[in-house]
């Protein structure tokens, strides 16, 4: 019986350096992808926020000695509320659910499979 809980402990020690090794690859590789997403948005969000600006002002200049200049104000703020709304309840849905440590959950999941059957075995044994 001591020899089985010296083994099981064994087990568990050597694959606690397994288990932060991969905690560390899945959190740089989770780092990375963060940092990619978050500058391409940053610049997307600059590059759109710019163009829209620009074809606001290019629509307000067109109309701007006509009597339709208050109506393309108007419709302008209409427009960018009904984007903003929409783009408030695009963010509230949730699409997807994110897997957290993904290599480390399907580690922990293999090893509590293999301790499961070594336990079984055991159990087995004794009895």
């Amino acid at each position: 019986m001591l020899k089985r809980v010296e083994a099981i402990f064994s087990l568990i020690l050597s694959h606690a350096g397994a288990y932060s090794e991969l905690v560390s690859d899945d959190l740089k590789i989770a780092y990375g992808r963060f940092m990619r997403r978050l500058w391409a948005g940053v610049i997307l969000a600059g590059a759109v926020t710019f163009l829209t600006v620009l074809a606001c002002v290019a629509v307000i200049a067109i109309t701007w000695e006509t009597p339709a200049r208050l109506w393309t104000i108007g419709g302008l703020l209409g427009l960018f509320s009904l984007i903003a709304i929409c783009a408030l309840v695009a963010l509230r849905t949730p699409k997807e659910t994110l897997s957290i440590l993904p290599q480390t959950a399907t580690e922990w999941h293999k090893d509590r499979v293999l301790l499961e059957e070594i336990l079984t075995r055991s159990h087995r044994e004794e009895v």
